[in-house]
């Protein structure tokens, strides 16, 4: 089994959910007292969140520097826990002069989202990431037309995120989903990409499929730690 290499605290709260369910997915597989062989580097990750949609270049030095370290520690493969780090990985991937793989959150997304014959799908992540465009832009590169809030829509699932950050995990929230979803129905499909939301939204408030990140990236790694076939292959 190879070594599954976790880059986490981006936050904190949504990083037990990678934790967990890597060692649920190799339990499954394997059976027995079989666990994931993981190595987790958990960062602080304030200023990271005060500097997105700021300062890009200090977002992008501070992720080098932190992930260099992770990837000097050489795990297999690494999962760097957070949507919205995928923006800086991109700017930073050439200069780090690294061979280990990383399962890259929203080319995942785009891959599972035409596997699935899905052509248009509402986003859901952070005020950042809606605005930024860099997870939009992947996908619709690839054919698939995407849905974003409104402005003040945008603004409350902020608030929510904040909330989800610091693990406050409300039914207010769950139901809030649950009514933007419905509002916007006619999508084939949601993206959940923000890190935290998988922790209020689930099938169970939401009549639409979901694209959850976090279980995409957790598959691949666990597929390429146990030398199963890949998404990219299939």
């Amino acid at each position: 089994m190879k070594t599954i290499g976790l880059l986490g605290g981006t936050g904190w709260s949504s990083t037990i959910g990678y934790y967990k369910l890597l060692n649920e997915m190799v339990h499954e597989r394997l059976g027995g007292y079989h666990s994931a062989k993981i190595l987790l580097k958990s960062i602080d990750y304030h200023d990271i969140m005060m500097n997105y949609g700021k300062n890009h270049d200090a977002v992008a030095n501070l992720l080098k520097i932190e992930l260099s370290e992770l990837l000097s520690l050489k795990p297999d493969c690494v999962i760097i826990c957070c949507n919205s780090l995928h923006k800086y990985y991109d700017m930073i991937k050439e200069q780090l002069n690294n061979t280990i793989p990383i399962m890259h959150a929203v080319e995942l997304v785009a891959k599972y989202t035409k596997k699935q014959g899905y052509n248009k799908v509402l986003l859901l992540a952070t005020k950042f990431t809606m605005e930024d465009g860099f997870f939009e832009t992947i996908l619709i590169n690839n054919g698939i037309a995407v849905m974003i809030p409104s402005p003040q829509e945008r603004e409350e699932m902020q608030i929510i995120h904040t909330q989800l950050m610091e693990n406050k995990i409300t039914n207010e929230a769950k139901k809030y989903f649950q009514h933007l979803i419905e509002k916007y129905g006619d999508q084939d499909a949601v993206v959940l990409g923000c890190t935290e939301f998988p922790l209020v939204v689930n099938q169970d408030n939401s009549h639409l499929p979901l694209i959850d990140p976090v279980y995409l990236q957790a598959s691949e790694a666990v597929k390429y730690s146990l030398n199963l076939s890949s998404l990219n292959e299939e």
